[in-house]
This record gives structure tokens, sequence and C-alpha cells, in this order.
């Protein structure tokens, strides 16, 4: 397996790129995954030894006419993964199987990490008010960071693989990592040089330049690929790049099927509902026998076959065993509510893959709860009229602890990854359409309607509370009638700061 040979970095650009993809990550994390599912990550760090509690909490705000979620456990997706972006790399010995692919995904985690700075640095730039070469350069740096970590990877870590074929299916694997992360940067600059086309920049930075970089880059890898024997795509073969994009797919699943973690899950209520509703049975029961032995023990008026103690017997005895049924629902309700607020709705149980440690111990115990409430907002407007218009709190809560798995050799810094996806689909027919006409001058003179986006704001907080620290964020989400756009970072509260 040959390399390209790795291009020496400009010292004077900024830090080793070794040091920027070691960074430590966000612990929270909320983004948009597909066009109807809003995504949030959560990130654990492991204790060294036993375990330690932690607690999440995430909010949406949406406008009461809006809001038509019913039942939010249905339309939320959720599993957990073990998180090795930090573990080093043990390349120099031999490895097994499942240790070489959790390495080779630390690799793609690294690249992905360039990929995001990449990106917000991308976002920073279209908001500067300045203009400069320290503005730019730092692309630069990200687009040599990405290239030498997977330089690094293919002359140290793929030279350890267990087998020749997982080593080339490792080499591809990654190499279409750094394709995507070619891919996402290159969008981001091109927003970025939108920006200040549109602002009309006296001073415009040299987009062309790191433009070339990816270009470069993209062409040694395809190179790279061609000479490795890989999967190729045409631009204009929909057919093939659709087998690429596939490929892609599977290759990811490959080689993270072994961070996943099996989870276990089981509704509070549907676990304990047996119980409740026997209870509930026996208190109804002694409900309905206290008024018999009432109405037995008094007699009113008459001769008992056909006087009125008969009728009132009757009557109070029908009204008792009617009311048994619903003094049983509501009870077996009211229950079933205390139960959820003094525990959870959802009790999940993460462990390791049976296959791989079929007796290991639980890695996260967690203790959900998805609730519903509504407040009131002030006008947008004007704030000083007070609250004017209604919203619907979908509040998501987490609970539970970490453990360390019980496993030996490897590193102590792991962390787990919560990862959830909520579909906000029931939400979009409630919206109006996603763009509206408004008429304007072209620069003619003449009258020109422009199709302007109607898009709609919800305020995210999310906050996470663990043994080493406090993490809240505030986000946007924008959405519109299509579906999910982005997610925006919005300053905090200052309550949260």
């Amino acid at each position: 397996m040959t390399a390209p040979p790795m291009e020496l970095l400009d010292e004077t650009i900024g830090p080793a790129p070794a040091s920027l993809l070691q960074e430590a990550p966000e612990h929270v994390e909320v983004g948009v995954h597909d066009a109807s599912r809003l995504a949030w990550y959560v990130t654990v760090p492991l204790p060294r030894h036993g375990h330690a509690p932690y607690s999440f909490e995430l909010e949406i705000e949406v406008p009461a006419n809006v809001a038509r979620i019913a039942d939010p456990w249905s339309a939320l997706q959720s599993y957990a993964r073990l998180d090795v972006a930090d573990q080093p790399e043990r390349s120099g010995s031999a490895q097994s199987l499942e240790a070489f692919r959790r390495a080779v995904v630390g690799v793609a985690a690294r690249l992905a990490r360039a990929r995001n700075g990449f990106v917000r640095h991308c976002t920073l730039l279209r908001s500067s008010p300045m203009d400069g070469e320290s503005h730019w350069r730092p692309l630069m740096l990200w687009l040599e960071a990405a290239s030498v970590e997977l330089t690094n990877a293919r002359r140290g870590l793929l030279w350890s693989a267990p087998n020749e074929e997982e080593g080339a299916l490792a080499d591809e694997f990654l190499s279409l990592q750094l394709w995507s992360v070619l891919t996402d940067c290159t969008r981001a600059l091109r927003d970025a040089r939108r920006s200040f086309e549109d602002r009309a920049s006296p001073e415009m930075p040299s987009f062309d330049t790191v433009e070339a970089r990816i270009e470069k880059a993209l062409a040694d890898e395809i190179e790279h690929r061609r000479h490795a024997r890989c999967t190729l795509a045409e631009p204009r073969n929909a057919t093939e790049l659709e087998r690429l994009v596939s490929r892609m797919r599977w290759l990811k699943k490959h080689f993270e099927r072994v961070l996943f973690l099996d989870g276990d899950s089981y509704q509070v209520v549907s676990r304990f509902s047996g119980w409740l509703s026997a209870l509930m049975a026996m208190l109804a029961y002694l409900w309905f026998l206290g008024w018999e032995v009432a109405v037995e023990n008094n007699p009113t008026g008459g001769p008992v076959g056909v006087g009125s103690g008969l009728v009132l017997f009757a009557i109070i005895t029908t009204i008792a065993y009617a009311s048994r049924e619903r003094l049983k629902e509501v009870g077996r309700n009211w229950l079933a509510g205390r139960v959820q607020q003094m525990f959870a709705q959802r009790v999940t149980r993460f462990r390791l893959p049976g296959r791989e440690r079929p007796r290991a111990g639980t890695v996260a115990s967690t203790r959900e709860s998805f609730s519903q409430s509504s407040a009131q907002r002030p006008d947008p407007v004007h704030p000083q009229y007070g609250p004017t218009h209604d919203v619907t709190l979908l509040r998501f809560l987490q609970r539970g602890f970490v453990a360390t798995p019980p496993t030996s050799g490897e590193s102590p810094r792991q962390n787990v990854r919560f990862i959830y996806r909520l579909d906000l689909s029931a939400l979009f027919p409630r919206l109006h359409d996603a763009v509206r006409g408004l008429v304007l001058p072209d620069s003619s003179g003449r009258l020109a309607i422009v199709d302007v986006p109607r898009n709609y704001e919800l305020p995210v907080r999310a906050s996470l509370r663990w043994v080493g620290g406090t993490e809240p964020i505030a986000r946007t989400l924008v959405l519109n009638k299509n579906g999910l756009i982005r997610v925006e970072e919005t300053t905090p509260p200052a309550a949260e700061r």
C-alpha cells in the first residue's frame, strides 16, 4: 500500500494538525439529520472506576397552533455507542479485528473533526466584517490536518491490519470519509464566497487558493483510489454515483458496528400496568362492597321486598357498581402519572455487544421522560406588551449513570455517545407555504416577483451535567413546510452563561 507524499505544513499558519484534531469535542451537539428529523448527540465521559451519574435536558419551543406530536416516543429514535476518537492507535503491534476497527473509526472521527473545524471557520468568515490573509489561511490548516491524519493512518495503522482484506476495506472506508469531508468543505467554502459576493466586499479573500487546495486533495485521493482499485464513479453517471454512495454507507456500518451498544428498554407504565390494574381493581371492589354493606345495614322505608328500601338499595348499588369502573380507570391513570413523575417514562440499559462479551456489565443505564407543557411568550415585535402568544414546550429529560466497561488492555479515556433523532414531520402540514411572493423593482425598474422563503424559527435549549462539569447550549432550529433546513447557534440566556 503506497501513500501520497506528505507535504510539509507551514509553521506560520497555526498549530500542528495533531494538536488540532486532539482538541476535546463538544459534549452536546444539536443538528439537522435529514429533512424531517432533528438530531442531538450527548457525549458523557466514562469514569476510570465504578460508575458516575449524569443528567441531560433538551427543550424545544413550538407554537401552540403548530405542535401536533401526539406520541413523541414513536417519533424518537435512539441508540448509544462508544466514542473512541481520543484512543491511541496501537499500530506497532498486532491488533485484534475489533481493536483495529475501533482505531479506524477513531481516524474517521478525527477527519470529521477537521471537517467541522473548516465549516465552523467558514461560518465565522461569513459573519466577520474584516478581511485578510489571517482569516482564510486557517482554512488551509484544517485541510492539511485532514490530509496529514489520513497519510499517517495509511503509513502506520493500516499496515497493522489483522489481514490484507480488512486493511483494504479500511483504506477504502477512510478514502470515502475524506471524500465526504472535502465535499462538505467545498459546500461551506462556496457559501462563504457567495456571502462575500452579496456584500460586494472590496477585498475578496483568496477563495481560489483554498479551492485549489481542495481540488488537489481530491485529485490525489482519486488517483490513490485508482491505484488501489477502489470503486470510482464518473460525475455524469448517476448509477455509478448511487452505487458509490451505497458502498460508503455499508462500509461505515461495517466498521462502526463494533462500537454500538446493545440497548434494552421498556416503558415503565407497561411494566407495572398489571400491578396497577390489580391494585385499583381491589380498591374499586372495596368501594362497591362498602356501599353495599352500608345500604344493607341501614334499610329505609317499608317492606324489603316491595318498599322504598329495595328501590334505594337498587339505585345505590347501581351507582356504586358503575362508579367502580370509573374509579378503577381514573385511579390507574393517576397512579401511572405519579410513577412516571417520580421515576421515568422509559428505562434503557446499554451493554457491550453480546457477540463480543456475552456476560458483560452495563455500560449505561438511563431513565428518560418526554413531556409537553404550555407556556406564554412575549410579542417579538413589542416585548413590553408582555405575553401575547401560546407555545408548547417539548421537554426531553434523561438521567442515569455510566460505568467503565469491564475490558482489559484498553484506554480508560472513553466516552459514551448517546444519539437521538426526533421526527418532526407532523409539524409540516400545519405550516404555511415554503415561499411567499414579493414584488420588487428589478435593475431596469420593471416589476419582478421574487420568491422569498417563509421560514420558522424554533428555540432549542439543552444542558448536560456530569461529574466533570456542566455544558448548556442554545440553538435555533430553522424549518419550513418542506422540512428542516438548519440549526443556528444563538446566545444562551444570561442565567445559563
